[in-house]
């Protein structure tokens, strides 16, 4: 080896090295593809060691070894990537760049090659944490009285990320950020026993009803929709959009197991595309037909890493692009962006971008949205890409994410049945005097959004649920505010407890309307099958978020819901990544 010869190079601890080839076998690729898949990631090699130690966030830097058997820590590649990440017992020469473009020790020498001189063993100083995550924070949803607010209206979320995140802190035991806690998310990302949607419907429509466990003088109203499952299997046609920029250096491991568990899922007929990005865009394979998973792997493991700047605009600008001119009528058209969510450069406002995917879903191209990594994401901008592309947004930060969110839940997220849901729901005052509908802040409609149908909102996949809880107190409603010229009187309708009406689109794009009305005797004899779950995992969101409606939501209150589980409902996570073992955990048991 040279002096300034340099190989680069991931290390993960043993029992880390041994997990990843675990989660490759799970995907059901064989021994000499699982070798390949754990031998190099991004242009770098992948190392196991046992004195490495093992963590749960799952991100590795590159580091770069040669110099004569010494390593130099200087992280990113050739390319200049990231921050400049020293060695241990070194600090950066006066003068050098350690933002946006690290400098290598062979661009350093320019003068006739000489030994290092030693160093003096040094501390090696704190790196400081930036934290540039955003994400938009909307009020809760306030209690009301049906006659003051006689309907409430929502768009469906089939998202996961909220989810994905507070089980990821949790596990690491790190602070959480309650602004990152979207109630609706960690209740959606349960899979209920719903019925079947019935002949022609798109999906069915459920309802339950208890107790409330937080308010002992409220109950609880558990409305469940559930996607009718996909008749054939649908040709996929998917843009792989890989950010590649200095930011995601240490959650490329990550991309590529996300990448290869989707492949898995696929087959001959369908199609890939793979796009890296930074501050140029690189086609890295068009069209690839997914028979073959070596080919699939070999196309994979070009991706290199580029570095620099985060040029998301350019990236999405051009993957649309590809695909419209390869669009495939037969076929499921989609973006998948593998990102950190870090938009610095080109289009980085939230309302540009949005607009940008919106005008894109009316030529037939969704867009999905997996995001990376705790310091600088953009929450806000990732939420509304997704719902603006018709599509759904999931975090990744460990392997049990990308085998809960992309693998198992892969063709509920990319078969659309149902598109643009909306969902209106109305109490009758007469038995109900106040309601709140939990979660779905920053989903809340108005009727004019209700009615418009260019409003953009997320789908149902196939055989996907979405769920949703409502807190209602029982009683004659009252007026509260009351209006001169508009007056309310409680119904006369004793036989109806509630009206449903669900606006949406199915695949061709045909406007259509679902209602459902619940009488009182059928919501009276309703019963619990999934509202002890949904009940749950609402009062865990409660109390992390630490809502004001949060009522007796405590960490006790959670201990003791968990224990009334039936043994069924247990039996289905029994994993240290399912629900109940990480509230758990949440809760110190």
């Amino acid at each position: 080896m040279g002096l300034f010869s340099k190989k680069e190079y991931y290390e993960m601890s043993e029992k880390q090295f041994k997990e990843m080839k675990k989660f490759y076998k799970k995907l059901g690729y064989g021994d000499k593809q699982v070798k390949k898949l754990c031998s190099a990631c991004f242009g770098a090699e992948i190392r196991s060691s046992e004195k490495t130690s093992y963590h749960n966030n799952w991100e590795f830097y590159r580091n770069v070894s040669g110099f004569d058997g010494i390593s130099a820590a200087f992280g990113g590649s050739k390319k200049g990537r990231g921050m400049a990440k020293m060695a241990s017992g070194m600090s950066a020469p006066s003068g050098m760049p350690v933002d946006g473009g690290a400098v290598l020790m062979e661009d350093m020498c320019m003068c006739e090659p000489a030994m290092p001189a030693p160093m003096p063993a040094m501390p090696a100083a704190p790196v400081p944490e930036f934290n540039t995550a955003k994400t938009h924070v909307a009020p809760e949803i306030e209690e009301a009285a049906p006659l003051d607010r006689p309907q409430m209206i929502f768009s469906a979320n089939v998202n996961t990320a909220s989810w994905s995140y507070l089980r990821s802190r949790i596990l690491m035991n790190k602070p959480i950020d309650s602004s990152f806690i979207r109630i609706e998310e960690l209740v959606n990302s349960y899979h209920y026993k719903l019925k079947k949607a019935k002949d022609d419907d798109l999906f069915s429509v459920g309802i339950e009803h208890g107790k409330c466990p937080w308010n002992d003088d409220a109950e609880l109203m558990f409305l469940g929709l559930r996607g009718k499952k996909a008749d054939k299997k649908v040709k996929q046609n998917l843009a792989f959009l890989v950010d590649v920029s200095g930011s995601m250096e240490n959650r490329w491991i990550l991309v590529q197991m996300s990448m290869m568990s989707i492949i898995s899922k696929l087959g001959e007929g369908d199609r890939i595309s793979i796009i890296a990005y930074s501050d140029n865009t690189v086609t890295v394979t068009k069209q690839m037909d997914c028979g073959s998973a070596d080919k699939c792997i070999e196309e994979v493991m070009k991706i290199d890493g580029i570095g620099g700047c985060t040029n998301g605009s350019e990236g999405l600008t051009n993957a649309y692009k590809f695909l419209e001119e390869n669009y495939d009528e037969a076929a499921n058209n989609r973006v998948f962006i593998f990102t950190d969510g870090d938009f610095n450069f080109g289009i980085t406002e939230e309302g540009g971008l949005a607009g940008f995917i919106k005008k894109k879903r009316e030529t037939g191209i969704f867009l999905s949205v997996v995001r990376y990594g705790m310091n600088n994401f953009k929450d806000d901008n990732m939420e509304a890409l997704a719902r603006n592309g018709n599509g759904n947004y999931t975090f990744v930060a460990n392997p049990a994410d990308i085998m809960d969110n992309l693998h198992d839940k892969l063709i509920s997220n990319l078969v659309t049945v149902a598109k643009d849901v909306k969902i209106s729901v109305e109490l009758n005052p007469h038995f109900v005097k106040k309601y709140r509908l939990i979660g779905y802040d920053s989903r809340v409609l108005t009727q004019q959004e209700f009615h418009d149908t260019g409003k953009a909102t997320d789908g149902i996949g196939s055989d996907h649920n979405v769920a949703a809880l409502i807190e209602f107190t029982r009683g004659e409603a009252e007026q509260t505010y009351s209006t001169r010229y508009v007056n309310s009187e409680s119904s006369g309708n004793t036989d109806e407890f509630a009206f449903i009406e669900i606006h949406y689109k199915n695949a061709e794009g045909e406007n259509l309307v679902m209602t459902k009305t619940v009488g009182i005797d059928e919501f009276n004899e309703t019963g619990e099958k999934n509202l002890p779950v949904a009940s749950l995992l609402a009062a865990f969101g409660l109390t992390v978020k630490n809502s004001e409606y949060k009522g007796k939501a405590d960490k006790a209150l959670l201990s003791s819901l968990l224990s009334e589980l039936t043994d069924d409902e247990d039996d289905d996570e029994k994993d240290n990544f399912g629900h109940f073992a990480v509230i758990k955990k949440y809760i110190g048991t």
